[in-house]
């Protein structure tokens, strides 16, 4: 089978010829995932030149018809042979067959966003569009529990906090989901949350994140060590996109575009975004209660802090797709506020991020809600992991900071 490829200004055409049999129809299908990545959402698959397909092949089609639509995209046959358009209408999916480019070309045209501004992004060739969501809105933050013992490497229960995160709270930091009694003694390690989603990856070897979602009356509670709250409403969304010129974005150039984006030195913000790679940390062991008189250490002294932090040598959870939640300063406004370290080597801007990933799925397109956008990660009851996002500045060997292609930020200023 030949396939070609060819992009317009809002429409994707893949041509096809031969055969779409088992063989072939994962070729057409990593084609169309190609496609889809690289944020086109507007997809006419020509099939003029297809002289058979089977069920392998209606599958593809079914599996990005349901998944553009999931998007508000559009996939569609267009010029399908004798053969095809009959299997097609056999098989019930006549409503795939479309004959006009034209007309799908306008129809993808018509769903785009025109109550958007565009604005500088601090990367040639990338793009971003900010929509007002309440310009009014900010997040108080504050910071429950207390870090001194557990970054000493000792657990004081006697300072955490139970924290309720219903839609308007939306925070990070070192917790443990359960009713806050002993038997949630091994449980804690990096959480986030956001718009009635918590993800918790507990210290405890299994690897394993936990999460709670907002459900009727039940509302997630993370027995909170210590973190980083904001609650209140969103000012703004900023959309971006990395654009043709370079392969990703870098974590430290979206957070300062959210600061410009809310016109403020100081800012939470939750991101729904599609990834190139992660860089960070996770804790590998919960501290234990240490008796009174006994000397306690620090976390971060080498070479023992191998023993509590897994590092990501190399970038991980490529080409997934993430739920991002942190907060970003400039260096001057920072140093008013706690547990905020250097996003970038010169120290000019500051933030405290943690991320959750998933098996990627594209994002819609234009102005969305977060909830909406966020819930539908957990589909696949499948995290694939929780990080502290850090940069790893090394020259030669570090592997930088994470990075990302296109997605959807939630932003608000801080006030204290």
């Amino acid at each position: 089978m030949e396939i070609t490829h060819s992009t317009g200004a809002e429409l994707s055409e893949i041509k096809l010829k031969g055969r779409m049999d088992a063989v072939w129809s994962d070729h057409v299908a990593r084609a169309l995932a190609e496609c889809v990545r690289s944020g086109q959402h507007a997809i006419a698959l020509d099939m003029a030149e297809v002289d058979y397909i089977s069920s392998a092949g209606i599958r593809i089609l079914v599996l990005y018809s349901r998944q553009l639509k999931s998007i508000q995209g559009r996939f569609t046959v267009i010029n399908a042979s004798i053969n095809v358009k009959k299997v097609l209408e056999l098989a019930g999916l006549k409503a795939l067959l479309h004959t006009e480019t034209v007309k799908l070309a306008a129809t993808a045209a018509t769903t785009a966003e025109t109550t958007s501004r565009k604005v500088t992004i601090a990367q040639d060739g990338a793009t971003a569009e900010v929509f007002d969501l309440d310009p009014t809105a900010a997040l108080r933050v504050d910071w429950p529990g207390k870090p001194t013992p557990w970054l000493e490497g000792r657990r004081d229960p006697s300072t955490c906090s139970l924290v309720e995160f219903p839609l308007n709270v939306m925070g990070l930091g070192l917790g443990a989901f359960g009713s806050g009694d002993s038997s949630d003694a091994e449980r804690f390690g990096e959480f986030l949350a956001a718009a009635g989603s918590t993800v918790c990856q507990p210290a405890d070897g299994s690897n394993k994140p936990d999460y709670m979602l907002l459900q009727g009356a039940l509302t997630p509670t993370i027995k909170v060590a210590y973190g980083m709250l904001g609650r209140g409403g969103f000012a703004r969304l900023l959309r971006f996109d990395k654009g043709a010129q370079y392969p990703s974005l870098p974590l430290s150039v979206i957070a300062k575009a959210c600061l410009d984006a809310v016109q403020s030195d100081a800012a939470g913000i939750v991101m729904v975004a599609e990834t190139a790679t992660l860089v960070g940390a996770t804790l590998q062991k919960t501290p234990s209660e240490q008796t009174t008189g006994s000397k306690p250490g620090n976390i971060f002294t080498f070479p023992g802090i191998r023993d509590w932090l897994s590092f990501t040598a190399e970038t991980a959870f490529a080409n997934s797709i993430c739920l991002t939640v942190g907060f970003a300063a400039s260096k001057a406004r920072a140093s008013q506020l706690r547990l905020l370290k250097p996003l970038v080597a010169s120290g000019e801007l500051c933030g405290h991020f943690h991320a959750a990933a998933f098996p990627y799925r594209p994002l819609r397109k234009g102005k969305v809600d977060l909830r909406e956008t966020a819930q539908p990660l957990f589909e696949s009851e499948h995290v694939l992991g929780v990080l502290h996002l850090l940069n790893d500045w090394r020259e030669a060997t570090g592997a930088g900071e994470s990075r990302f292609l296109r997605g959807a930020c939630w932003c608000s200023p801080l006030t204290t």
